[in-house]
């Protein structure tokens, strides 16, 4: 059977179509039309186990040129999935493990590369499938720029909205379930470094971007509380075993930048006006994260630790692009 490989894009890497089938476009482009707050925000149930959104008026198709070009360029047979990544990781990481395993039977097994948000839908996708049924179907996982623990990227998100250097409405990505989801999972104020602080509701009330219990939410100067709670739930989840599922893989291959600046600590949250910065690149932290996965992965899997381009381009970055292969 032929060799199959596929990317698993991550944060902002999917276009998007409108259900009327408009041509795809960025998160970005999509802010400058008509409406585009009502686009884009995204409605779920409270109840954190419903992972379905209620409405969404987007569709997921294709990818960012710039970022996934030599994949398609230099591998027109490379696949690449499509799923929205403002949603739940759970529900994404379900839709990949339904796809893995509807093709099982048309072609060997997958080889997967997996960038930024992407890597966490593989998790996700390997948990619900488990590693013996994982390894029938995957041979090998590239994880490129995973924030595997969080970023404070993401709850720079929340607070004010800039994705990718560019601002969206905050009311508009604290609609977004991933976000939350992606949230730091250490003390970002320079406290007890393994504890969540992030996604306890005190931490948030206490700085009033939480309303009180059944007081009405504007989401323009609040978060979503039961999107905290699905966040919560993702780290349940995941507190034990995290990458367990991932043991009977032929391989396992982690690329981290490590030469840019990269938000770390924000010790007067939720002011952003001093942020302290580490290594990694730009979202990643590159020695925390390697130093925080479990002892087994460092000594099995293969771990490089390189200069390259910034975490959005860090698949089109040459150095990086030819470890994936």
């Amino acid at each position: 059977m032929p060799r199959r490989q596929m990317v698993v894009p991550g944060t902002g890497g999917v276009l998007y179509q409108t259900a009327s089938g408009a041509r795809a476009a960025s998160i970005f482009e999509l802010l400058t039309q008509t409406n585009a707050a009502q686009t884009l925000c995204c409605e779920h149930e409270p109840d954190p186990d419903a992972l379905e959104p209620l409405h969404n008026t987007l569709v997921a198709s294709g990818y960012m040129t710039l970022a996934y070009e030599p994949f398609a360029h230099a591998f027109p047979k490379w696949d690449f999935f499509n799923y929205d990544w403002r949603l739940d990781i759970r529900y994404s990481g379900k839709r990949l493990a339904e796809h893995l395993q509807a093709e099982a039977s048309s072609g060997d097994r997958w080889r997967l590369v997996a960038h930024s948000q992407g890597g966490l839908l593989v998790l996700a996708a390997a948990r619900l499938l488990g590693a013996e049924r994982f390894a029938q179907l995957v041979q090998s996982v590239c994880f490129v720029g995973v924030p595997f623990f969080g970023t404070v990227n993401a709850l720079l998100a929340l607070l004010t909205g800039t994705l990718f250097s560019s601002v969206i409405p905050k009311e508009v990505v604290r609609t977004w379930p991933s976000i939350y989801q992606m949230l730091p999972r250490w003390s970002i104020t320079q406290g007890n470094p393994n504890r969540p602080e992030l996604l306890l509701d005190a931490t948030w009330m206490n700085t009033g971007f939480l309303p009180a219990p059944g007081a009405p939410v504007d989401l323009s100067q609040h978060i979503d509380r039961a999107h905290l709670e699905r966040a919560r739930a993702l780290y349940r989840a995941t507190t034990t075993g995290y990458f367990e599922p991932l043991r009977k893989l032929d391989f396992i291959r982690i690329l981290q930048g490590n030469n840019l600046k990269t938000p770390f600590l924000l010790p007067k949250f939720p002011s952003t006006e001093e942020v302290i910065t580490v290594d990694g690149d730009n979202l990643v932290p590159d020695k925390f994260t390697r130093d925080k996965l479990p002892s087994w992965v460092q000594d099995e899997a293969t771990i490089r630790r390189l200069p390259s381009a910034e975490h959005s381009l860090l698949c089109s970055d040459p150095n990086v692009f030819g470890l994936c292969l």
